[in-house]
């Protein structure tokens, strides 16, 4: 560990966060034979199993309808034996998910970003949260993104919509961990000649963000033919990334994806680009026969998601053909990942739907799916599948609220209950959605 990481491991220790004691451990995993990695995560596959049977009443009383023993879950293949942990199950089965042991008495709540159109609610313990943490860093290692390194991250700023405390924290840890942040909420075309010179003052390693941003801010870069010097690492995340190819032009060096979600960080990462590692060590990934993923969180103590839908698709990648491959981590592609439109005021400035779905994300609207679409600058339909507990009211509210805030007032708002929200061409369900382009 070198003085940087020692300084960050340090300053996480301090506030009882283990990320980097796990992200060692991780790290070492790296070592490890496939052979190695399976039977390592087949042992984990069965510690979580055991957890789950005897202390959440859910997976007990599962189980026990379908006569299952611990036992009988040893492996990834064997996970096929449970039905499948939708959206709507957790919501149903809330209470009974949390474990009545030590990973059960400090969980927090958090909801997805609904990139999809379709929220989970779920807890998280500090065990598994940090432990996601460590997994976000490791892959990033793959890469050779190293935590010492400098890096410029195009993102929804952390502390924006937080409590004085969380933003405290958040602020510190950008510097610790050497990051340059640039508001994602809300940015426009002319904040790019703010963001280069920043940039070439800062010296990064890394560029950081949301797909579409990394896009434009590259296209912005190679229209006016500017160039960042020494970057080694793009890395993009949360959307669909388009047109890598243009965006390697721009910054000269590879581009990578990564794959998580808010509910399980750190389930893949690209290397090398075009082809997705999966974290087998923290995650269980299955492909079921429509080529849906299913994922288990190997340490999702506290609140076990086993055989969780994300939503998303794709196929396994056959180990032979990973040629002068050391890594011992299973392969696939990914065919169908979030798609979203960024949304445009009348000032036109951009507001990042990724970063305004993680904002709606965080108050509690026990909404089952939603759509916002944004017809112009001030008009917007929203459809909504109420859950149980669903307030009409406090639903209006957190998204007039949210809107008024980017948007301006008064907006031109129509909320509409439906019964489900259709799929795209892409197979998906979109949160956001814009019709028209900026003038």
């Amino acid at each position: 560990m070198n003085i940087f990481e020692t300084i960050q491991n340090i300053a996480y220790q301090c506030i009882g966060d283990k990320r980097y004691s796990y992200y060692k451990r991780l790290k070492n995993n790296l070592s490890l034979s496939r052979d190695e990695m399976v039977s390592l995560q087949n042992r984990l596959i069965g510690k979580l199993i055991v957890h789950a049977y005897h202390h959440t009443r859910y997976y007990r009383e599962l189980m026990d309808s379908l006569h299952l023993k611990p036992e009988d879950i040893s492996c990834k293949e064997d996970l096929k034996k449970l039905p499948l942990l939708s959206k709507s199950t957790i919501r149903d089965n809330f209470n009974a998910l949390k474990s009545d042991d030590r990973f059960g008495n400090k969980l927090f709540e958090m909801t997805s970003g609904g990139s999809t159109g379709n929220q989970a609610h779920i807890c998280k313990s500090p065990y598994f949260n940090q432990y996601s943490k460590a997994a976000l860093l490791r892959n990033n290692y793959i890469t050779g993104w190293e935590p010492r390194d400098k890096s410029v991250w195009l993102w929804g700023a952390p502390y924006e919509h937080q409590k004085l405390e969380d933003s405290l924290v958040s602020r510190i840890g950008i510097i610790v961990n050497r990051r340059l942040l640039f508001n994602a909420y809300n940015y426009s075309p002319d904040d790019f000649p703010v963001w280069y010179e920043k940039i070439l003052r800062f010296r990064p390693k890394i560029i950081f963000g949301y797909a579409t941003i990394i896009l434009d801010f590259a296209k912005y870069l190679k229209a006016n033919n500017l160039l960042i010097p020494n970057i080694s690492h793009v890395v993009s995340t949360t959307e669909t990334l388009r047109e890598r190819d243009l965006i390697a032009e721009v910054f000269k060096c590879p581009v990578y994806d990564f794959y998580g979600c808010r509910e399980i960080n750190g389930v893949g990462v690209e290397f090398p680009p075009g082809t997705m590692r999966i974290a087998d060590d923290v995650v269980a990934l299955n492909i079921y026969e429509n080529g849906e993923f299913v994922i288990t969180a190997l340490h999702s103590y506290g609140f076990p998601l086993i055989n969780y839908r994300l939503g998303d698709k794709g196929s396994a990648i056959e180990e032979s053909t990973l040629k002068n491959d050391s890594l011992p981590l299973s392969a696939l592609t990914l065919t169908i990942g979030r798609t979203t439109d960024n949304f445009i005021n009348s000032s036109g400035r951009y507001i990042s739907s990724s970063a305004l779905s993680t904002y709606i994300s965080t108050f509690k609207i026990n909404v089952g799916e939603q759509q916002i679409i944004q017809k112009n600058y001030k008009t917007f339909v929203i459809h909504y599948v109420p859950d149980e507990g669903f307030s009409e009211k406090k639903y209006s509210d957190v998204i007039t609220k949210a809107l008024e805030e980017y948007f301006g007032s008064p907006l031109d708002l129509t909320i509409t209950r439906v019964d489900k929200i259709p799929l795209e061409k892409s197979g998906k369900k979109l949160m956001f959605k814009r019709m028209f382009l900026n003038d």
